[in-house]
């Protein structure tokens, strides 16, 4: 790839304008992202001081290091968070910091180590961050979501090329989701924004109440929407309605709303593997009744699926629908990323956990007023992928109407 330096810059200048939204005089917070993406990050440090960040602080991490006290700390150990460490990524949000993840971790890079200390560990280490992470889904601060590429997951998406020319591909199928091009990170980005706006317009002015899915998989599941909640997509406020603009999720083809807690019922099958704390699920099934899961299988990764259901009251409940067509760019890329923010994008999708509460309109935005009209609380979020080339949806509205919204995988409307 010709100047990929360039090619580099612009994908910075991306996430930090239009996916954080990063305005001098902000503080620029990355959480958890690897050692090795070092070299990406010394450039995406200077684009944001250039922009006239106050400063950068980064959350360094290592899956390495991660599985090695994972194999060697006692269940006591890994159970325990000092305050510190929930402090260090809490403190900045008093100071309307703006936050980023930034994932090239290995998919299956945890694969192996016991499922016990893993679950362990992830609760330690999510429940003390509830709070803060309520707080980001309420659009308080600016959030974001992107990916760089890493060795090993390149490996694992492009086992037959060489480890160079996996990178490789793997930078321009990124590059692509992103409609990032050599002379602009964000021209096509916005194009690409404008179109799904028309979209969320649209279902919007539906008003609808409930969403049936179908599809051969054996999906048959009914949900509704909670109580004054809207779709949204591609872009948020912070805060909402009318605050500054950001984007959660660099790359975005998903139209999205949250479900009530307690009414979601029937079967839904997975379409795609789903990574969760350096573990594989796949082939899962899920059945809800009022809401609740209420019994679940997978072929791969029962154990991993058992433990995101068992990390509180919450985690067997739902809180996200998301809305992608067959057709997205992604999916017509062919390729499994193994990696939730990329293959999310290939297909709809629900989330297990945690609702987001920018969607519900209302002036009392304290969780119980949430709660009330449906919102589901939760210390993790989790997405898997449901959506097939043959999927349907349709909604009924809140006055009565039936409306086709999905036929054959892709928007009808």
């Amino acid at each position: 790839m010709n100047n990929m330096k360039k090619w580099l810059e612009n994908y910075a200048d991306l996430i930090l304008t239009r996916g954080v939204g990063l305005k001098k005089g902000e503080i620029l917070v990355v959480e958890e992202t690897s050692v090795t993406a070092i070299e990406f990050l010394r450039l995406l440090a200077e684009r944001a001081y250039k922009l006239g960040a106050k400063d950068v602080v980064i959350h360094f991490s290592d899956q390495e290091l991660t599985r090695i006290r994972l194999e060697n700390a006692d269940t006591e150990t890994l159970s325990e968070v000092p305050e510190w460490w929930v402090d260090s990524r809490t403190c900045y949000a008093k100071e309307k910091a703006c936050f980023l993840r930034l994932n090239n971790d290995s998919p299956d890079g945890l694969a192996d180590v016991n499922e016990e200390k893993i679950s362990l560990w992830k609760t330690a280490t999510t429940v003390p961050l509830k709070e803060f992470n309520f707080i980001k889904k309420d659009n308080k601060v600016k959030w974001s979501a992107s990916a760089i590429p890493g060795k090993k997951w390149a490996k694992k998406v492009f086992p037959e090329l060489s480890e160079e020319d996996a990178m490789e591909a793997m930078w321009q199928a990124l590059f692509k989701a992103c409609y990032v091009t050599e002379e602009s990170g964000t021209d096509g980005w916005d194009e690409h924004i404008r179109q799904m706006r028309s979209n969320v317009v649209k279902l919007n002015s539906l008003n609808l109440q409930t969403l049936h899915f179908t599809n051969s998989l054996g999906t048959d599941i009914t949900l509704d929407i909670c109580d004054d909640a809207v779709f949204a997509g591609g872009i948020c406020h912070c805060p909402e309605p009318d605050g500054e603009i950001f984007a959660p999720n660099i790359p975005s083809e998903e139209i999205l709303t949250t479900p009530h807690r307690l009414k979601v019922n029937g079967c839904v099958y997975s379409s795609m593997p789903f990574v969760h704390a350096g573990n594989i699920v796949d082939k899962m099934m899920l059945r809800f009744e009022e809401g609740r899961v209420v019994d679940y299988s997978a072929e791969v990764g029962e154990d991993v699926l058992q433990g995101i259901l068992d990390t509180d009251e919450g985690a067997r409940y739902l809180g996200e629908v998301a809305l992608v067509p067959y057709n997205s760019p992604i999916n017509q890329m062919g390729i499994l990323f193994y990696n939730t923010l990329l293959d999310e994008n290939a297909a709809c999708h629900l989330a297990l956990g945690a609702g987001y509460s920018d969607m519900i309109a209302g002036e009392d935005r304290s969780l119980e007023a949430l709660k009330k009209k449906g919102l589901n609380s939760s210390a993790l979020h989790v997405d898997f992928m449901f959506g097939t080339k043959d999927l349907k949806c349709e909604g009924t509205c809140k006055d009565g109407r039936k409306v086709t919204i999905f036929r054959d995988g892709n928007f009808c409307l």
